[in-house]
C-alpha cells in the first residue's frame, strides 16, 4: 500500500503566495504648494464591506499617520457622519471643520484579483499491482473503482484592492491619489494594514508627509 499527498490546485495558491502588496497607479498634483502634513490634522475616511472593516481601516490609518507625526481623526468619531463612510462633499467639509483637519484621506476597499482555492492535502491509496489511487475530487481514490471519500474542505481567499485620495480640506482640490492591491489572503485585517502602509509610504515619497 502506498500513501501520497497531493495539494489541490497548488499552482493557484503558490502564485497567490508569491504576489506582494503594490501600488498599481498613483498621481500627485504638481502645482500643490501646501507643504508637509507633519504636525497637522487629517480626517481619515474608509469605505469597506461593513462598519467593522471601516473602523479597523480608520484606526490603522490613525496609527500609521501618527507614526509620521501626523494627527489623524477617524470619521466614525465624528457625530452624525454617515455610518457607511460614504459622504458627500458638504458632509466631508463639515467633518473636516469639526475635527480641525486640513486634509481628508479617503480609502475605498474592494475585493480584487482571482480567487485562490486551496483544498489542502489528500491521501491516495492504491491496491493491486502498486498502481495507486491518485487524488480525485478531494478524497480517497480506491483502486480503479473510482470510489471517493471527502477529506477536509476547500478554502477560498481573494485579494483586496484600495483606491485612496488625499484632498485639501479648504479648497476641496485633489492633491494625491493612488491605487494598490494585495495578494489573496484569509487575513483581511493584514491586507488592510498592508494597503494602508504602502499608501502612506507613497504619500510620504510624494513629499506630502
Amino acid at each position: 500500500m502506498a500513501a501520497r499527498c497531493f495539494p489541490a490546485l497548488a499552482l493557484a495558491a503558490t502564485l497567490a503566495g508569491c504576489a506582494t502588496t503594490e501600488m498599481t497607479t498613483q498621481w500627485r498634483d504638481p502645482n500643490f504648494t501646501g507643504g508637509s502634513l507633519k504636525g497637522k490634522r487629517v480626517l481619515v475616511v474608509c469605505q469597506g464591506r461593513d462598519d467593522t472593516m471601516r473602523r479597523v481601516c480608520e484606526d490603522q490609518w490613525v496609527a500609521r499617520l501618527g507614526a509620521q507625526a501626523v494627527l489623524a481623526t477617524p470619521s466614525y468619531s465624528i457625530p452624525n457622519f454617515p455610518p457607511s463612510g460614504v459622504a458627500n462633499p458638504d458632509q466631508l467639509k463639515a467633518a473636516a471643520q469639526t475635527s480641525g483637519a486640513v486634509a481628508i484621506a479617503t480609502m475605498q476597499l474592494n475585493p480584487s484579483g482571482v480567487v485562490a482555492v486551496n483544498q489542502g492535502a489528500s491521501v491516495g491509496i492504491g491496491v493491486g499491482g502498486g498502481s495507486g489511487g491518485g487524488y480525485s475530487g478531494g478524497g480517497f481514490s480506491f483502486g480503479g473503482l473510482g470510489i471517493t471519500l471527502p477529506v477536509g474542505g476547500a478554502t477560498a481567499t481573494q485579494g483586496l484592492g484600495s483606491s485612496t485620495t488625499l484632498v485639501d480640506a479648504a479648497s476641496n482640490a485633489l492633491v494625491w491619489s493612488g491605487n494598490a492591491t494585495t495578494p489573496a489572503s484569509a487575513d483581511v485585517t493584514g491586507q488592510v494594514s498592508a494597503l494602508i502602509q504602502i499608501s502612506v509610504e507613497s504619500i510620504q515619497k510624494a513629499g506630502l508627509i
